[in-house]
């Protein structure tokens, strides 16, 4: 980088002068844990109400750490001695441990938490989910679902965050060092913009289903549950595969619009259900991923679900005599599980193709696909 290029756009795309921006960038402090614990700080610190657009006038104004996964529900019905397995994950904890994400025992009170809704709307949204028997009714599939949803969204937002600091990750790092970093940093931040591009016309989607209660705009596929499940979970992804390994959508392509799928798996009355959810117009390629996985008999799906909740989504919390009771083969096979789809790891093509191992999380006694009629 010759001085000639001073007052030109720096070469990384920051929009920024090269003299103000990567001149001398070799010179300056690496980011310390300092800097690292200030931002983590500042993503805790993050409180928002999710619905506030739609019911300004009841909201609390009370931000809450609203639980994705019922307590008293769910993740109690997993627990010991008040805690079930899961991951903590955190840029500070990655860089502790070598980049390695592990399980590790998480208390009931913050497994599955998030500070998206405010206490009134918490309470009144959701109170079909957590005051109610569970009847998996329309309603109440659609409710697990906007929550996820929900999750998922606030937590894009922050990793917005995440690229800001990845691009200031190479101070004091060698040109090609810095090259490469602002490459992943770049790469990543892409991704980001495009997934708060759909998700904003989702949000749309599920913020007028949720007023109207017009259920009929969004599908489901249920497995029913004859004993409670060893895993709990809620997140959304973009299909990027099916479970026999074929491509479904290619990921950071400009001018796709990609559709996604959002799925839990809870607990109730010593049984359960796993349940996919999905716009319905997102046919092309969600029922594709559906369509795979109802190919297989019931126990296959029992591992196959297993399988793709620890490869997709962090939101994924165990009972801990079901971890403990797993092989060290099984769980090294989890471990590396937690590594897809990190900044590190891309998803393997074939994460979802049985790899043998039988973990016996959950026991299937029905299946139901619930999908609007197609005009």
């Amino acid at each position: 980088m010759g001085s000639n290029n001073r007052n030109k756009p720096c070469w990384c795309g920051s929009g920024k002068k090269y003299k103000k921006c990567h001149l001398n960038r070799e010179q300056q402090e690496p980011l310390t844990r300092g800097d690292l614990e200030a931002y983590s700080k500042n993503q805790k610190s993050k409180k928002i109400c999710s619905v506030e657009n739609l019911y300004p006038d009841e909201c609390s104004g009370k931000i809450i750490n609203a639980h994705t996964i019922s307590k008293s529900g769910s993740l109690k019905e997993i627990s010991e001695n008040g805690h079930v397995m899961g991951t903590k994950p955190s840029l500070a904890g990655l860089i502790k441990s070598d980049g390695k994400l592990a399980l590790e025992k998480v208390g009931i009170n913050k497994a599955s938490t998030f500070t998206g809704f405010c206490s009134a709307h918490d309470k009144n949204i959701f109170s079909p989910l957590e005051d109610e028997k569970i009847t998996l009714s329309d309603k109440q599939l659609f409710l697990l679902a906007y929550r996820g949803f929900c999750r998922e969204l606030f937590h894009k937002e922050q990793n917005k965050e995440t690229a800001n600091l990845m691009k200031e990750s190479d101070r004091g790092q060698d040109q090609m060092l810095q090259a490469m970093l602002q490459g992943y940093a770049g790469a990543y931040d892409s991704g980001v913009d495009l997934a708060l591009r759909d998700l904003g016309f989702i949000k749309k989607e599920m913020d007028s289903i949720l007023v109207s209660e017009d259920y009929s705009k969004i599908n489901h596929c249920v497995f029913e549950l004859d004993a409670t499940p060893k895993i709990l979970v809620s997140a959304m992804i973009t299909p990027e595969m099916d479970f026999q390994g074929n491509e479904l959508q290619r990921l950071g392509l400009q001018n796709e619009v990609y559709e996604y799928v959002i799925f839990n798996c809870i607990s109730y009355e010593n049984k359960g259900c796993f349940v996919f959810s999905w716009l319905a117009s997102n046919e092309k390629h969600c029922d594709r991923f559906i369509e795979s996985l109802l190919k297989l008999d019931n126990v296959q799906v029992s591992d196959a679900l297993v399988r793709f909740c620890y490869s997709f989504s962090e939101n994924t919390w165990a009972s801990p005599s079901w971890w403990n009771s797993l092989s060290e083969e099984e769980k090294n096979s989890i471990g590396k599980r937690l590594m897809h789809g990190t900044p590190m790891e891309n998803h393997p093509p074939d994460c979802l193709v049985d790899d043998g191992y039988r973990y016996k999380a959950m026991s299937i006694n029905k299946r139901e696909l619930r999908v609007s009629e197609k005009t």
